[in-house]
């Protein structure tokens, strides 16, 4: 389900995840594995939920944050990624932190697009 997601260096912060084929809006195109499972924040680990954080080296741990996402974290039943809009290949996949780091401390965001907030949240 994956093997189309690759990380490349990103111009939002550090590697990304970028798609080598086109995602319609609303496609499931990852499903979070769930084998490491903290139920306290560590560095890179993603919120999924009340006190569940979860580390996926593979591809979750490299999207990057923006203010004008182009897909989501879906924490109903098992955790996966949707894209909210179609996705060309060659894009970089990206999610809107804020939507699962609501008590977060603020943290500067390098997102530079239009809707760009200058910060986003995460939970240390």
């Amino acid at each position: 389900m994956s093997d189309f997601l690759i990380k490349k260096k990103s111009s939002i912060h550090g590697i990304g995840i970028f798609t080598e084929k086109d995602l319609k809006k609303d496609t499931i195109f990852y499903e979070i594995p769930l084998e490491l499972i903290s139920n306290k924040p560590k560095p890179k680990w993603a919120h999924i939920g009340k006190n569940r954080w979860v580390s996926d080296e593979k591809v979750l741990n490299h999207i990057n944050h923006s203010c004008d996402s182009n897909s989501k974290l879906d924490l109903s039943d098992l955790p996966k990624l949707i894209a909210k809009e179609d996705i060309k290949a060659g894009e970089e996949i990206t999610v809107d932190y804020n939507e699962t780091e609501k008590n977060g401390k603020k943290v500067p965001c390098n997102c530079n697009t239009k809707k760009c907030k200058k910060y986003f949240l995460r939970i240390e």
